[in-house]
């Protein structure tokens, strides 16, 4: 199974450099690809330049899930890689993991433009699906080219992409917490999780979290050079 990563244009990406570390030492697959911006310095098995100057960032990744399920050449189940996803135990095979129904994640966020797309999403889910399930998780997430395109086809306003994608084709899994380990969650036990997904800020400060990540992943991988 490939690795697809959607990547930002810019020079400099620490986060993909050690997320490809992580991949590359804890996960078995085959290729990796990136959509988008890639540093100089990296080199991936397959590399799919794209225009991101749509009006809005889902203008932009949904033209992006679009390549992705219509390339011929990428395996027909992939893994999605945002670049600040990492894996830091030994990994078999990435298997479905949902946070919470929608209405109990829906309640935790403030009000604001994130919220009402969830909102949106779960009210379209519930027409026909009781109790719909949030995949927005922090965490490496597998699609079926035939079945995302199916999707994006179909319903080309609706944002959410792994929540659709977990609820309208049945995948169940497994609950979970979040792993994205934000500046203001201290109590969070990043030292013994599977995956793990860094904010910003914690890059930028350089505090124990990046720290730990380095530390765990100091040698270069085959896609640097």
């Amino acid at each position: 199974m490939d690795i697809v990563y959607f990547v930002k244009d810019g020079l400099n990406n620490d986060e993909l450099r050690y997320s490809l570390r992580s991949v590359c030492k804890n996960l078995k697959f085959d290729r990796v690809w990136i959509f988008g911006g890639c540093p100089r310095d990296i080199v991936p098995d397959v590399r799919i330049r794209v225009d991101q100057t749509g009006k809005t960032k889902w203008d932009r990744v949904r033209n992006m899930f679009r390549m992705a399920a219509e390339n011929k050449e990428l395996s027909d189940d992939f893994i999605l890689f945002n670049d600040d996803f990492f894996v830091m135990q030994y990994t078999e095979e990435i298997k479905p993991l949902y946070h919470c129904t929608f209405d109990e994640r829906i309640v935790q966020l403030p009000k604001g433009e994130y919220r009402n797309n969830l909102q949106t999403t779960c009210d379209f889910l519930k027409e026909t699906i009781d109790t719909p399930l949030s995949y927005e998780l922090h965490v490496p997430f597998v699609f079926n080219k035939q079945k995302l395109l199916e999707l994006i086809d179909k319903y080309p306003d609706l944002r959410s992409t792994r929540s659709l994608y977990g609820n309208l084709f049945d995948i169940g899994g497994e609950k979970s917490d979040d792993v994205k380990a934000f500046n203001d969650r201290p109590d969070f036990d990043y030292q013994n999780t599977r995956f793990l997904s860094t904010d910003d800020g914690v890059v930028n400060i350089n505090n124990n979290v990046w720290r730990f990540v380095k530390r765990n992943f100091p040698s270069r991988c085959k896609y640097e050079i």
